[in-house]
């Protein structure tokens, strides 16, 4: 841990100085290229003990992302790294879904208590129904997939990635690291590597494993089945969704999976199961979507 009090840097009490360059997200607040060396090494300290804690790749990746985009703000504010500073830098991104502000505040806060700091805005998680997909606006994307002027090889894959999301539930991150030695196609499944390094394994139908096998034919066990990073599959996916009319994103699919298996009487515990939830309660929120079950309560009184 970085003793930050025997460091000298410049009092959080001198003025912010603002950028007149407004293409941040951050409310016109250019990023500095370079942090001190001060935060480049409270930084690499706690980003080393987050690899200590084994916590997953992904969370240290997007938390490292933000926390630099934030020590980078420091260093072009004059500001010092405490609770004030992070405080104020949370608030430039207010404009943004809920969501995103409260992961933010969540690494704002663990960055700081590492630190020996307290952080006091909590973000209450916003309870949110998942978005509802329908079959046609999926049979759509699919459609502008097939019906585009591209190589034949181009097109199989593409609709290979829409039918393994849709037909496994996985997220963005897991189908990119999705390896062909991942792929049983005897048994006909998947073995999933999830979010906090939970392994869990979703079988498919025939279907999707005539598609996989011919993906998979003849490629090493390492490769990636689709070999694709986690940013290049949103791109692709929003690129064909706009293409087709339709508002669907790589988690679209995750929902479109869930809702399906829901309604169609899946056991929550086994739906838990197939999505890597951790809670049950997080599961459970399809069933507001579907609805099934408050129809039936509200026939009882007729």
């Amino acid at each position: 841990m970085v003793e930050l009090g025997r460091i000298e840097l410049p009092t959080s009490s001198m003025p912010l100085k603002r950028s007149h360059d407004n293409s941040s997200a951050y409310g016109g607040i250019k990023h500095h290229p370079t942090p001190s060396s001060s935060h480049k090494i409270a930084l690499r300290d706690y980003i080393q003990s987050l690899h200590n804690r084994g916590l997953s790749d992904n969370y240290i990746e997007t938390s490292e992302k933000f926390l630099r985009r934030y020590l980078d703000w420091l260093g072009n504010t004059l500001a010092t790294l405490s609770t004030e500073s992070a405080e104020k830098y949370l608030s430039l991104s207010n404009h943004l879904k809920l969501n995103t502000r409260k992961r933010y505040a969540d690494y704002l806060r663990a960055f700081l208590k590492y630190h020996g700091m307290a952080f006091g805005i909590t973000i209450k998680k916003p309870h949110l129904l998942p978005e509802v997909v329908s079959d046609e606006d999926i049979e759509k994307l699919k459609d502008a997939i097939r019906n585009h002027q591209s190589w034949k090889m181009s097109v199989t894959n593409d609709l290979a990635i829409i039918e393994t999301l849709a037909k496994t539930g996985m997220r963005r991150a897991e189908l990119a690291n999705l390896t062909v030695g991942d792929v049983d196609l005897n048994k006909c499944r998947v073995l999933v590597h999830g979010k906090g390094n939970k392994d869990r394994v979703i079988p498919f139908g025939d279907e999707l494993c005539e598609i996989l096998t011919e993906i998979c034919h003849g490629r090493a066990e390492t490769e990636r089945v689709f070999g694709m990073t986690k940013s290049s599959l949103g791109v692709k996916i929003h690129k064909w969704a706009v293409k087709a009319g339709v508002k669907l994103h790589t988690h679209s699919f995750r929902h479109y999976f869930a809702t399906k298996l829901v309604e169609r009487g899946a056991n929550l515990r086994v739906v838990q199961e197939l999505l890597g939830h951790t809670s049950l309660a997080t599961t459970q929120v399809y069933l507001s979507v579907t609805a099934g079950h408050l129809e039936e309560a509200i026939e009882l009184l007729d």
